[in-house]
């Protein structure tokens, strides 16, 4: 039998409805939920390279988001790698 021990964290209230929710309907307990999810992450991060690994959430600078900003309400037209690339 293995031991066990209890881990605290804050998550956002959304992370919490997902994980009731979740755990409604299939009729798991959090705990195992909660540790599957860690040994699932914790796996994914030691077998891949760290290069290809997008977080969760980025941190932009105020100067970063101005530029997303900027690309996003430019009017610039896709380029053809990019137009044969959503085509594959």
């Amino acid at each position: 039998m293995s031991t066990s021990t209890q881990v605290s964290a804050y998550i956002s209230e959304e992370a919490k409805a997902q994980v009731e929710a979740y755990v409604e309907r299939h009729g798991v307990k959090k705990g195992y939920l909660i540790e599957e999810a860690l040994r699932h992450h914790l796996q994914a991060l030691r077998e891949i390279p760290e290069d290809l690994i997008i977080p969760s959430r980025l941190v932009l600078t105020s100067e970063a988001m101005e530029q997303v900003v900027e690309g996003i309400a430019g009017e610039d037209q896709p380029t053809e790698a990019l137009r044969t690339l959503l085509r594959e």
